[in-house]
């Protein structure tokens, strides 16, 4: 009898995070969050620079946005995902897994008008990356690179994030100080204002983007790299 409930208590308990997948709880309603992903459909979002959601590559299935995407297959019509609503200051939460030697991120300050600038993506990205194995321009990946740095301008301070494990991130913008969290520690933090910033900034791919440090708003974005990663619990809290 004490094994069967043992048995039973223990079952229960393991089947707890399944149904807290994708939801808010009253007390997160109450202080504004927002679901940006329902577990179930792709309300909200859309691909970027389009007006539905990609035909292939990304799905939804067993509550995850998944880019089930490939090197070398056909990936026209794929591209990256944003959400329909634009974001300024707010508080961005979200699930992640990555395969090994696997990348991607989540962009926020996203200019989706028009046609899409050659060679970059407008917006800042929360790199999400396989750190220890990753090989850029025949190197390992120099610090600004790797997964929860502000890409290419401001490096975290972690040590190597495992793949093929769920992990949960945080991205918190009350301008001009942006904050990166993941798994619970917070690991990149910048002032816009700053000479590290600005430095950062100088030294990146997107010194030539017009107005890069001043961006106020745009929308949150989920990258396409040709590479499997999966989303979940993503949701959002506009601050004032």
């Amino acid at each position: 009898m004490k094994f069967r409930l043992f048995l039973t208590l223990f079952i229960f308990s393991c089947s707890l995070p399944c149904f807290s997948q994708n939801t808010l709880t009253n007390a997160e309603k109450k202080d504004g969050w927002k679901l940006l992903f329902d577990g179930k459909t792709t309300t909200g979002w859309r691909g970027a620079f389009a007006t539905e959601f990609p035909k292939q590559g990304w799905v939804v299935r067993d509550g995850e946005i998944r880019g089930e995407l490939a090197e070398g297959k056909d990936r026209s019509g794929v591209g990256d995902l944003v959400t329909t609503k634009t974001y300024r200051n707010f508080e961005l939460v979200f699930d992640w897994k990555l395969g090994e030697l696997a990348n991607s991120g989540v962009k926020y300050f996203v200019i989706d008008e028009g046609k899409p600038m050659p060679g970059v993506q407008p917006g800042y990205e929360y790199q999400m990356i396989d750190d220890a194995n990753y090989i850029y321009n025949d190197k390992h990946l120099p610090a600004d690179l790797k997964t929860a740095s502000l890409y290419d301008v401001i490096p975290a301070t972690k040590a190597d994030t495992k793949m093929n494990q769920w992990h949960t991130s945080r991205i918190v913008v009350r301008q001009p100080i942006i904050e990166h969290w993941l798994d619970g520690q917070k690991v990149m933090e910048t002032d816009r204002t700053s000479q590290a910033f600005k430095a950062g900034f100088e030294d990146s791919k997107f010194n030539k983007f017009p107005g890069y440090t001043t961006i106020q708003e745009g929308h949150i974005l989920l990258q396409d790299h040709g590479h499997s990663v999966a989303f979940r619990n993503l949701k959002i809290k506009e601050l004032p």
